[in-house]
């Protein structure tokens, strides 16, 4: 992995320069511009809804159209599809296959739960949302020419002591057409379905929707006659220091004081930087994609059943200004 020697600092440093708040102010003559200034770190519990899928799943439309309705109608729902066995399916989503496994093609998971029934995804996700948060994460994405900045900050609601958290981010493809593509080297995205949301379409072309869907209040955000698109596809993930893995960045090497972490704390300033790196898609294989956002993750590595597991704790996600 490339390494970027200002996304750690000496703790040492960090503590004669700041204490654990917060400081976007000029001190002592410093006047490096702080990449976060004006962040905000909301108190919520972000839902990370992740469904199993596949472009030859002919159930899954019925997966999409519950994705679409509760991503249109919560903000604080965070959707991400993995595919599988079709040409969205990539490295990092094999990853996150890992920790979402499915039970059968469309399988939905709130917060890393897998649901007996996916018609339970909004009632789940509802209930969800009112768990208080331990913390929360926010990050400002700068483009760099051939590759995306990624500047985090994160900010504790409550006491964690010896806890061992995980930063990453994550390239999502936010609009990918159900075409086929295997004229222009690519696979044929078009999506199957046997339920009546979705028209396949042409060999060479594209799917459509059979009817409106994903409406908020009474009015639809896709209608009857618009393009199918595969929608929030994770991609790729972060790269920065060193110590990250696939997994992403242990925060305790960022605090200050370790895995030990106080209410009111807040990492990520100019003095403890957290700065990952995206690099921009150089090849997609033909695929129609339209808009690009940033998923930022927390996870908490626990100890479960004698096997050190990945477990959400919360997110933050935004789009890529064009």
């Amino acid at each position: 992995m490339k390494k970027w020697s200002s996304a750690l600092l000496i703790f040492a440093a960090a503590l004669a320069s700041c204490d654990k708040d917060d400081d976007n102010s000029s001190s002592g003559g410093n006047t490096t511009p702080d990449p976060i200034a004006g962040l905000v770190v909301k108190n919520q519990s972000n839902v990370l809804l992740v469904e199993n899928t596949g472009a030859w799943c002919q159930y899954c439309p019925n997966g999409a159209e519950i994705m679409l309705n509760l991503a249109a109608n919560y903000d604080f729902v965070v959707p991400v599809a993995l595919h599988n066995n079709d040409g969205l399916m990539n490295p990092s989503s094999v990853i996150w296959d890992s920790i979402f496994v499915q039970d059968g093609f469309p399988t939905i998971h709130v917060n890393g739960e897998a649901l007996a029934n996916y018609n339970d995804a909004e009632a789940t996700a509802l209930l969800a949302s009112t768990e208080p948060a331990v913390m929360g994460i926010a990050h400002n994405v700068e483009d760099a020419d051939t590759s995306w900045l990624v500047h985090i900050k994160a900010e504790f609601f409550q006491d964690a002591i010896q806890k061992n958290y995980f930063l990453q981010s994550f390239l999502i493809l936010e609009n990918v057409l159900a075409k086929d593509n295997s004229a222009a080297g690519g696979s044929d995205l078009r999506q199957v379905s046997s339920v009546q949301w979705v028209d396949k379409g042409p060999t060479g072309g594209s799917s459509i929707w059979n009817v409106d869907a994903g409406f908020v209040d009474t009015t639809p955000t896709v209608r009857a006659g618009d393009d199918f698109y595969h929608k929030d596809n994770l991609w790729a993930f972060a790269e920065g220091d060193s110590n990250m893995t696939q997994w992403g960045l242990p925060l305790a090497a960022v605090n200050p004081f370790g895995s030990d972490y106080a209410a009111g704390d807040v990492i990520g300033s100019k003095y403890t930087p957290i700065r990952f790196h995206i690099d921009k898609p150089s090849d997609l294989a033909g695929l129609n994609v339209v808009g690009y956002k940033v998923l930022t993750v927390v996870w908490e590595l626990v100890l479960d059943g004698g096997n050190y597991v990945y477990r959400y704790t919360n997110a933050y996600e935004s789009s890529i200004p064009e």
